[in-house]
């Protein structure tokens, strides 16, 4: 968004420089990203009147013009085809003057006749775009000769490039600035704006059935002392246009007012040189009133030809599938069913708040002007803008949200503008449909509550009021206590009492904002923050030798039934794309998504974890219960220190599981599952048990799923439900330091006999229990089936790592454990000491 610091002022009043607006709007949250001056550089460049002109003697394409400066006449040899008649005013550019371009201006021959200087054009000035003859002045550009163009034509100017964030869309016009500005140096706002059409039709017409008059001119506005002339209207031109809005959740208002006998024609040298210096081509009169309006007040409006618009009638409705529009940019567009374009009889003639039509543009032989001013609904702009690739002024405001109550406002500022400068005759109303009425927000707001939010006592409830009234929001009595607010419209993101808050503390300067040292009191009863216990679970993950991924939330619902995941999921009301449609019921679908990723980019292995939420459809007040998740997934290859190790397995991602919550000091285990996920492999799969509750599950991707993502390999995946884990962190508390060991350990290595249907956790479980506290550590160093050994039976050999914090151990002790270990194993598990 570009800004004219002299429009700014020009609007409200304020005096100051360029340097401390940009100062005060970045401090306010505004950031001005560069300031850009204008008219520097023209210190030799003056008016100057024609006196005589005449063919150049030996060249047919140069004209010699005799100028007077003020102090003397000279000659100019000029080569533009359009040299005016004497008595008309140009522009001099004097021998030693430099060009904002670079070229210096020296007397010197031009094919035998000296040119004492140069009559420039605007570009060669920088002051506008156009190159293709010299600068000629008008009768309404004032400025005897001599005078220096920069003070004739009031070319100084500085720019701001504001870098507005979405919710900011009050500033997306000069009106909207200068009143932010007003407020933030504490001046009374009151825009100078000139409302009032110079040419009123003579007939006061009615307005069309289902629809109301909007008067050109507002009653009360305190236009004392300025007249209208009447004009009697033209036979055969309509002066009201029927309107309807078949979709009105599309569009809440739309104003059209009808101006006949317009003159269209170049745009004097001061709108040009406005739109020029805010980035703006001029077209004609019609187009730049247009373009000034929206860069004024930050509502687009649009001109049709109304003598163009079949049936003389507008229609706001959405376009039917297959239809074509032929647009302004000289593209012919397919329109789809959720389009909202402008119709007449016959079909679209705009493509609502993005681009107009060319077949009812307005152009060099237009005379009568359809006006519209209207309010569009931001996403449905925002949806046709991105359909078709087309990013305007027009909806690049309306995605972000114009003021609905700006409609009237932005009518009367055009009527003025178009009967002053193209003199045009405009209708003493306009036609105003609305669809449905965009009410103001209310907020309540207790003053002290603002002085706590920001945490500075020495704010009264007159500054806060101040303020928030200078915003434009209105103050009364709450219902019980404090303040009611009503927002002004053109203020959407203020719905909450803190934004309020944050409104008073940005006027007022954030630097001013009390900087206070907190004490915290550490607490006896305090726990560790669940964020604090996340990142416990992150950095085991971490060190078990995975890379953290961080997947989309919202995807398909084809990407959950591929991945064989719960397809019953919360739908998006309103999703960018199909792609992005629902919100994710398991992290599965994102990892197998990387995996298929990485061997397409010839990644051939990989270890990967997602801590994240999942979704799951409930009766409450969001609709969704969120369930924190922990998600892994190894692919490819074991690493190994020479060549290629085998491919990953069960036992890899087991173990993965298992080393996580070894460096969290919890237990966890694998179990055999009596049901599995779709995701997982019938066979290849477990539960995993967090101290016997089940938590999740880890095995082989099923063979369906791998080939549903095109995989060359099968990845191993673990998918845990945080909750329980973090529970279980907070209640064990932080993990203590131990002293190192005073006394030496005893290791007994132990072989038993047993059922191949005990598990080692079962076997591992009963050796701490039955040894403790003297049983420090326990080690499976093998695993034996077959002879000796009856079919059905397995051996385990145990390293048991014995110790006693107190006191060094004696054989006997040792021994006596030992034996209550082996006696316990067979009188429960069936054990028998291998032999």
């Amino acid at each position: 968004m570009k800004a004219s610091c002299k429009w700014l002022r020009e609007l409200g009043g304020l005096d100051a420089s360029a340097d401390e607006m940009a100062a005060r709007l970045t401090r306010a949250g505004i950031e001005v990203e560069a300031i850009e001056r204008f008219g520097r550089g023209l210190d030799r460049v003056v008016i100057a009147e024609v006196r005589a002109k005449r063919a150049h003697p030996s060249r047919d394409k140069l004209t010699l013009v005799t100028v007077f400066d003020g102090k003397g006449t000279r000659e100019i040899v000029c080569g533009a085809p359009n040299v005016p008649a004497p008595g008309a005013r140009v522009v001099l550019v004097e021998v030693g003057a430099t060009l904002p371009g670079g070229l210096a201006i020296e007397a010197r021959e031009v094919a035998g006749v000296r040119s004492e200087g140069m009559l420039a054009s605007e570009k060669e000035l920088g002051i506008g775009p156009d190159h293709e003859g010299i600068l000629v002045l008008g009768d309404d550009e004032l400025g005897k000769p001599g005078t220096p163009i920069v003070a004739a034509l009031d070319l100084e100017d500085e720019v701001l490039h504001l870098s507005l964030t979405p919710n900011r869309a009050d500033c997306q016009g000069h009106l909207g600035v200068a009143r932010e500005l007003a407020a933030l140096f504490g001046k009374p706002f009151a825009p100078r704006l000139t409302l009032l059409p110079s040419k009123l039709l003579s007939v006061l017409p009615e307005a069309p059935l289902g629809t109301r008059a909007l008067p050109v001119i507002e009653s009360g506005n305190g236009h004392s002392g300025e007249t209208a002339s009447l004009v009697a209207p033209v036979e055969g031109v309509p002066m009201t246009v029927p309107i309807r809005i078949p979709a009105a959740d599309r569009c809440a208002r739309y104003v059209g007012t009808v101006l006949q006998r317009v003159a269209m024609a170049p745009s004097p040298f001061w709108l040009r040189y406005r739109l020029h210096v805010l980035g703006q081509r001029s077209i004609d009169r019609v187009v730049d009133v247009t373009n000034l309006v929206l860069l004024e007040l930050g509502h687009p409006i649009h001109a049709f030809d109304l003598d163009r618009l079949d049936g003389h009638r507008i229609d706001v409705r959405l376009a039917r599938a297959g239809e074509r529009i032929a647009l302004l940019d000289g593209t012919e567009r397919t329109l789809t069913e959720d389009d909202l374009v402008i119709a007449d009889a016959r079909g679209p003639v705009a493509l609502a708040g993005v681009m107009g039509g060319s077949e009812s543009a307005v152009r060099a032989s237009t005379r009568n002007v359809l006006l519209e001013v209207a309010w569009f609904d931001p996403r449905s702009v925002r949806r046709t803008s991105r359909r078709h690739g087309i990013h305007t002024e027009s909806s690049h405001r309306f995605e972000r949200g114009v003021d609905p109550a700006g409609v009237a406002l932005a009518q009367r500022r055009a009527a003025s503008l178009l009967t002053t400068l193209a003199d045009a005759v405009c209708a003493p109303i306009g036609v105003d449909a609305e669809a449905r009425r965009i009410a103001h927000a209310t907020v309540s707001l207790e003053p002290d509550y603002v002085r706590a939010a920001i945490g500075d006592p020495s704010i009264t409830d007159t500054d806060a009021r101040t303020i928030l009234e200078g915003l434009g929001c209105a103050i009364s009595p709450g219902e019980h206590s404090g303040w009611r607010v009503t927002v002004p419209t053109h203020r959407p993101d203020l719905t909450r009492a803190i934004d309020l808050v944050e409104e008073v503390a940005r006027v007022r300067g954030y630097d001013r904002v009390p900087t206070l040292l907190l004490r915290p009191e550490p607490r006896p009863d305090a726990g560790p923050s669940r964020a604090l216990l996340v990142r416990q679970v992150r950095r085991a993950a971490l060190a078990a030798g995975h890379h953290e991924a961080v997947n989309f939330t919202f995807l398909s619902a084809a990407d959950l039934s591929r991945a064989r995941v719960s397809t019953d999921a919360v739908a998006l009301a309103n999703p960018l794309s199909e792609e992005r449609s629902v919100m994710r019921t398991s992290l599965v679908p994102g990892l197998l998504a990387n995996v298929s990723r990485a061997e397409r980019h010839q990644r051939p292995r990989g270890r990967i974890f997602e801590i994240g939420r999942r979704y799951l459809p409930s009766a409450g007040p969001t609709g969704a219960e969120e369930r924190l998740t922990l998600s892994l997934v190894a692919f490819g290859t074991r690493d190994e220190w020479l060549g290629e190790g085998p491919s990953v397995d069960f036992y890899d991602g087991k173990g993965a599981v298992e080393r996580i919550f070894d460096a969290l000091g919890l237990s966890a285990a694998a179990h055999v599952a009596d049901a599995l996920p779709g995701w997982l492999h019938p066979r290849r799969a477990a539960e995993v048990r967090l101290a016997g509750t089940p938590i999740g599950h880890v095995g082989e991707i099923h063979p369906d799923v791998a080939d549903a993502h095109a995989l060359a390999t099968r990845p191993i995946l673990a998918e845990l439900d945080l909750a329980l884990v973090l529970d279980a962190l907070a209640a064990r508390g932080p993990r203590q330091v131990r002293a190192l060991p005073r006394f030496g350990a005893v290791v007994r290595d132990l072989a038993i006999v047993l059922a191949d249907d005990v598990t080692l956790a079962r076997v591992e479980a009963l050796v701490r229990e039955t040894g403790a506290p003297l049983v420090e550590d326990v080690q499976l160093f093998d695993l034996y089936r077959g002879k000796p050994i009856a079919d059905g039976q397995k051996s385990f050999a145990l390293r048991i790592t014995y110790r006693d914090a107190d006191a060094t151990l004696t054989d006997a002790r040792v021994d006596e454990a030992h034996g209550r270990i082996l006696a316990r194993a067979a009188s429960e598990l069936g054990a028998q000491l291998r032999g």
